[in-house]
Formats: C-alpha cells, sequence, structure tokens
C-alpha cells in the first residue's frame, strides 16, 4: 500500500480524533508517526497506531490529558506528562526546553507518565532546526539483557542527539539495544531472521529468531559497552526524570485502580551561543562534516554518511514517491478505523499518485 504523507496524517488524525483526542494531540500524534514512515523507520510509524490505540483503551493513555510542569529551577524542569499519548507530551517538553536554553543557554526537562515517544530523534530536531543542541535519553520497554545475564532487566531506550549545521542537523538516533524492539516485531511478521548477536532465547543461548528473541532478551548492541550506555540511559531516562527502571509494569494504585508504569525520558538543549558564535559553529559543523564525507573511502565503500542523512535523503524521496505501508498493517488499522465509523479507503485516493 502506497499513500502520500498527507494521506497518512489525515487518517490517523482522524483515527485519534474519534477516540477523543484533541486536535493538538491527535495531530503530534499523526506527524510524529508519519515522519517515522517518511524517514524509513516503519517499525516505528503507521504500524504503531495499533499500539497507541491499545494505550488508550486500556486507559494506559487519557485523551484530553494536560502535560504540565510541576517543578522548575530556572533551566530545568520537571514535566508531569499527565499520562498523554508520547508525541504530545514529548513534543511540549521539547518546546519547554528550547524555551529554557533561549533564557539560559541550557534547557533541561525532564518528562515521566508519558506514552509511547515513537521516533526518538524527532524531539532533539526540534532544537536543531532552530540551531540549538538538542539531547534526548529515554527509557523505555524492558527486553535487554545485561551483559553476562539473561533477564530482560533493560530497556530498549534510544539516544538521540541533534547538531545543527548549514544544511540537515547531525541527527544521531539508536537505540542502545542492537536491534531496537520494533525491527523484531518487523522481521516477525516478515519470516526473516534477526543480524547474529541481536538476542538471546529464554535460556540465555544466542538466537536469530525473531519469536524466540521475543520472548528471551535482546542484547545491548557492542557488547559490555553498549550495555554500559543502556544503563545509564536506563537510570537518566527513567530514575532521574522521576520515572522508574526496569520492566514496566504495575506500578501502584491511584483513585483505587492499579497505574502501569510508562514512558519517560530527560530532554537536554544546549544553545550554542554560550558557547561560540552560533554562526561560526554551524559552519564548522558543515565543515568538518564535509571533510569527513570526501575522506578517503574503504575498499567496496560507495559513501561515507552521516548520522541522519539517509533518512533525510529517504524523507525526499517519500514525499514525491509516496509511503509504503504494510498490507497486513493495513488491514488491521483498517478494522479499527470502520469501528470507529471512519472508511478506510477514502485515504487510499491520492491525486499524487493515482490510487
Amino acid at each position: 500500500m502506497i499513500i502520500t504523507a498527507d494521506a497518512e496524517r489525515r487518517y490517523i488524525r482522524d483515527i485519534f480524533g474519534a477516540l477523543g483526542s484533541t486536535e493538538p494531540e491527535a495531530e503530534a500524534l499523526a506527524e510524529v508517526l508519519t515522519e517515522a514512515d517518511l524517514r524509513g523507520h516503519g517499525s516505528h510509524g503507521f504500524v504503531r497506531v495499533l499500539l497507541n490505540v491499545n494505550l488508550i483503551r486500556r486507559e494506559d493513555v487519557r485523551p484530553g490529558s494536560q502535560p504540565r510542569v510541576v517543578r522548575e529551577t530556572g533551566p530545568t524542569a520537571v514535566m508531569d506528562g499527565d499520562r498523554a499519548n508520547g508525541p504530545y507530551a514529548g513534543i511540549l517538553a521539547a518546546r519547554e526546553a528550547i524555551s529554557r536554553a533561549k533564557e539560559r543557554g541550557i534547557g533541561a526537562v525532564s518528562l515521566m507518565e508519558c506514552g509511547h515517544l515513537g521516533l526518538a530523534g524527532y524531539y532533539p530536531e526540534l532544537a536543531a532546526r532552530e540551531g540549538f543542541v538538542g539531547i534526548l535519553a529515554a527509557k523505555s520497554e524492558s527486553s535487554v539483557h545485561p551483559h553476562g545475564g539473561v533477564e530482560p532487566l533493560i530497556g530498549t531506550n534510544p539516544l538521540a542527539i541533534a547538531i545543527p549545521s548549514d544544511s540537515d542537523p547531525l541527527l544521531l538516533d539508536i537505540s542502545t539495544a542492537a536491534v531496537a524492539a520494533g525491527k523484531v516485531r518487523e522481521a516477525l511478521r516478515a519470516g526473516r531472521p534477526l543480524p547474529e548477536g541481536s538476542a538471546v532465547d529464554t535460556a540465555g543461548n544466542p538466537t536469530t529468531d525473531a519469536q524466540a528473541a521475543i520472548d528471551g532478551a535482546l542484547s545491548a548492541m557492542g557488547g559490555a559497552k553498549g550495555y554500559g550506555l543502556a544503563l545509564a540511559v536506563e537510570i537518566l531516562g527513567g530514575l532521574l526524570t522521576g520515572g522508574a527502571v526496569g520492566p514496566m509494569g504495575v506500578a501502584g494504585r491511584q483513585g483505587g485502580a492499579t497505574k502501569r508504569q510508562l514512558w519517560s525520558a530527560l530532554i537536554i538543549v544546549l544553545d550554542p551561543a554560550a558557547f561560540v558564535d552560533p554562526g561560526e559553529f554551524k559552519t564548522a559543523v558543515s565543515s568538518y562534516l564535509s571533510r569527513v564525507q570526501n575522506s578517503r573511502k574503504a575498499p567496496g565503500s560507495a559513501e561515507i554518511l552521516i548520522p541522519g542523512e539517509r533518512s533525510f535523503r529517504t524523507r525526499r524521496e517519500r514525499l514525491s514517491t509516496g509511503v509504503p505501508i504494510e498490507d497486513g498493517v493495513w488491514r488491521q488499522v483498517a478494522d479499527i478505523a470502520r469501528d470507529l465509523g471512519l472508511n478506510p479507503d477514502s485515504y487510499k485516493v491520492t491525486t499524487s499518485f493515482g490510487l
């Protein structure tokens, strides 16, 4: 299935509007999921409609929530996500950090109790597009075993850094796991194996079978070093935010009902002007990146890419050629849409591609 980015955004907005989300909430969710698909990260795109619908239906995420600052000390703030969907809360937190960086040279916002954030790099990129450096460390579902262990006690915990340049920013967006959890689900649906060293089964034996990995645990990237990084992100994105660490389960009771632990993140924004001339900094970044790209290639290497370059390239292509959606995922979301009184076929029709 190929649709335009505009059609995907409209489809997602309409689904979550029908579920009771406000226009800004639905817009944020549609924006972040569609951007993931545009950039070639299908594991965090349209397929995540299913997760977000389930979060609402389980009442883990609540439409109409009001993320808000509950504590602040000049450049820092603690934001309670109020169980809002992740993209809505994440954009508000990023904007809060940017605002504080404009005033103080640095802004650091911890965000707790929100839904799945989706594309981690989206939030620091908001800062980079305004000339700031953005950093995000997020606590996610625990599916990674400690180095030398077997139990899934650590999240896949993305780390994202965006640095402005004279063109597209350098955008590092990585899972600290050897493979992101969403990629494992993609492999399961496609019936393809995982890369070697990605996961262990329930007995702790290495496996490339996606279902065995889901039942067992994922491995951290880079062995002991990646494990250390994943553990640090777990604490920064979990405990330091006022959230929690370890498996996402029932954290307690609130108002007589069980309360499920949700996602959390730490967002830091730096103003280059607090350290150097910002214009000179961007030019120097661009010059250095160009030097890296134009350096001598290894045998068999056609080009040297900068972090984020491939996704920006894919985005430009898909704005012209359309966004591919897996047929099975389309059918699952279509069932949800029909239950909500929407017509899935109306989102297939595009003037750009003649569908």
